[in-house]
């Protein structure tokens, strides 16, 4: 059987589990910890960076790989064939999310949590990984919260660079869905299909949203400045559309809802 190494609370963790599941790829999830993850992943890929998934033949790293392996596996539930114009468009957005969405709301959720709330942040971090991670974990943390912060810019200083960071990409995404929003006319981000665009955006704007569906944050502990940031911008409408995406995509229906929508 394949697995999907993971952290269980990562965005880009989330967009290449949902990804496999849509596709009904069975595979089991092995969850590590951070910090330890360094010594596991560099065993079976080239970086170090989650998710990985490691199959009897092939091992893929990143979650924008692991859905291209899909796509080319001719797996995928999200649309595909699409005009030129759109397939670039997807492409476009998915990178938007990728290296700026995705990095926007993580920064601003540890630069707001690392420095007060750090150790309610490793409890998160740390939650159903591998037995012999979690006590390794915790003696690496002061370490890795440091280096955390230092290398995502994540400070208590950083907060005001942070939160408008994450607020233009906010904004981004609200002027692309505007003209649906109310009327319901935009239900997708590109086309009338479900795409890689879609899940790549809502998944990676998850840990604002904070969905029920969600596998990992349905029953996760929230810390104070998680619950903060959430509540901040639980009205905008890109986080009312995740919410929508989660609801009538994630679970349940998965396959089915995709290919009837």
């Amino acid at each position: 059987m394949a697995t999907l190494f993971t952290f269980g609370a990562s965005h880009y963790c989330e967009k290449a589990r949902w990804s496999l599941d849509l596709c009904d790829f069975t595979c089991r999830e092995v969850r590590w910890a951070p910090g330890p993850h360094l010594l596991s992943a560099r065993r079976i890929a080239p970086q170090s960076t989650v998710p990985i998934l490691r199959c009897p033949r092939k091992t893929i790293q990143g979650s924008d790989r692991i859905m291209n392996w899909i796509e080319d596996s001719g797996r995928a539930a999200w649309t595909t064939e699409a005009p030129a114009a759109e397939k670039a468009e997807i492409a476009r957005l998915e990178e938007r999310a990728d290296s700026g969405i995705g990095v926007a709301v993580r920064r601003l959720i540890y630069a707001m949590s690392l420095a007060t709330e750090d150790r309610k942040v490793a409890q998160q971090l740390f939650r159903g990984a591998l037995w012999w991670h979690r006590p390794l974990a915790r003696l690496m943390w002061p370490i890795s919260r440091q280096a955390i912060m230092k290398g995502l810019q994540a400070t208590a200083e950083d907060v005001p660079a942070a939160r408008s960071a994450l607020e233009r990409e906010l904004d981004y995404v609200d002027e692309l869905i505007a003209d649906g929003l109310i009327g319901g006319r935009r239900r997708f981000l590109v086309g009338d299909r479900f795409s890689r665009a879609d899940l790549a955006v809502a998944s990676l704007l998850s840990p604002i949203a904070l969905p029920p569906q969600h596998p990992f944050y349905r029953d996760m502990p929230r810390w104070d400045a998680q619950q903060k940031i959430a509540e901040t911008y639980q009205d905008r409408p890109c986080i009312l559309w995740t919410s929508r995406i989660y609801r009538d995509f994630r679970y349940p229906g998965n396959l089915a809802a995709v290919q009837s929508a």
